[in-house]
């Protein structure tokens, strides 16, 4: 759309904000009847009984929140909320269409034999590690939750600091309309909250670096987290994780526009796909052969750039020049548009 080429990357052409549709050779006489149908007969009755089971599921988790608290000893209240939390997200999206979903650990490296393959081999996300994936989507979060029950945070733009967030506030941040500014008050080192974590045993700590929703087309451009010495945790392992949403009607990937009306055109369709794609923990860089920790003569990694390779060849997406703040003034000027168009008729 013409009124929004201002949020056009200029290098890749892709805009990354509105939310996609499919191509024109999927739209065919057949499959426009079928649609027809879903969103209109079918989907609707069954989207409505899909989110009165969500709803069940959320009252579930309340109530399994509250008998958490009772619990006395602090490893049995946290293995609780990780082993009733991981389940009912799973069930909620299985309640959403994502029946089967489709997971591999992936070796970029294909028989090349060199550092990553002399270096400790790392496992499965322990508390405070650092899982760094992109972001496209609430569906994101349950997954994530349902997979690894980790501490979510939100970035500081300026400061590229955080602070810890629940699943519920993490659920919501995608249909804020501006990305996070935090109080100087609330912002904290991401190694103060990793070692938090490992210390407390809350899991490991999920970093979205585009600190914003994309459509899943391509990628924005990540905050410099590593940047900031204070955020270099050496005991962190990281974790890539890309995630995907291939769809052939509608997309699971929400950026912008009301969360609940996408939400429903969800819920309205038989299955929803989702691809994740994980790094092999040998091959992920490591915060020890940054700068700040490598042995002397050693030639340091710029994290941050290392990172962000490693996600593009991952997740197989280009990665555009805009940013959350060019999300924060596409979303302003989206809403502004939506209300004058109201006022219109």
């Amino acid at each position: 759309m013409e009124k929004y080429s201002k949020w056009r990357d200029s290098g890749t052409g892709i805009q990354p904000f509105l939310q996609p549709v499919p191509a024109r050779a999927q739209q065919g006489l057949v499959a426009g009847a079928l649609q027809a149908v879903k969103n209109y007969a079918a989907g609707p009755v069954v989207a409505l009984a899909r989110l009165a089971v969500l709803g069940v599921l959320a009252a579930v988790d309340g109530a399994a929140a509250a008998v958490g608290a009772l619990l006395v000893v602090p490893g049995v209240r946290r293995g609780w909320a990780r082993c009733t939390r991981s389940v009912l997200a799973r069930l909620a999206l299985l309640v959403l269409g994502f029946y089967a979903i489709d997971t591999k650990t992936v070796g970029l490296q294909r028989g090349r034999r060199g550092a990553a393959d002399k270096a400790p081999r790392a496992g499965a996300p322990e508390s405070g590690d650092i899982i760094i994936a992109n972001h496209a989507s609430y569906i994101d979060v349950l997954y994530l939750v349902a997979k690894y029950n980790p501490v979510f945070v939100e970035m500081d733009n300026a400061s590229v600091r955080a602070r810890p967030v629940s699943m519920w506030s993490a659920l919501r941040a995608p249909a804020r309309r501006t990305p996070a500014l935090l109080p100087a008050k609330d912002a904290r080192p991401l190694k103060a909250i990793t070692e938090e974590a490992r210390r407390r045993k809350l899991g490991p700590v999920v970093v979205f670096p585009e600190n914003a929703t994309s459509n899943g087309r391509a990628l924005l451009r990540f905050l410099p987290v590593f940047d900031e010495t204070e955020n270099q945790d050496e005991k962190s392992a990281l974790h890539i994780v890309a995630l995907k949403y291939p769809f052939q009607a509608f997309s699971p990937a929400y950026s912008v526009g009301s969360q609940l009306a996408h939400l429903f055109r969800l819920a309205c369709q038989v299955y929803n796909s989702l691809v994740v794609r994980v790094l092999e923990p040998a091959e992920a860089p490591r915060i020890a052969d940054s700068a700040l920790h490598c042995d002397a003569g050693a030639e340091p990694v710029d994290l941050d750039e290392a990172v962000r390779d490693k996600m593009l060849q991952l997740a197989r997406l280009r990665m555009t020049k805009l940013s959350a703040m060019d999300k924060r003034d596409f979303v302003g000027f989206y809403y502004e548009r939506a209300r004058g168009y109201r006022r219109s008729i």
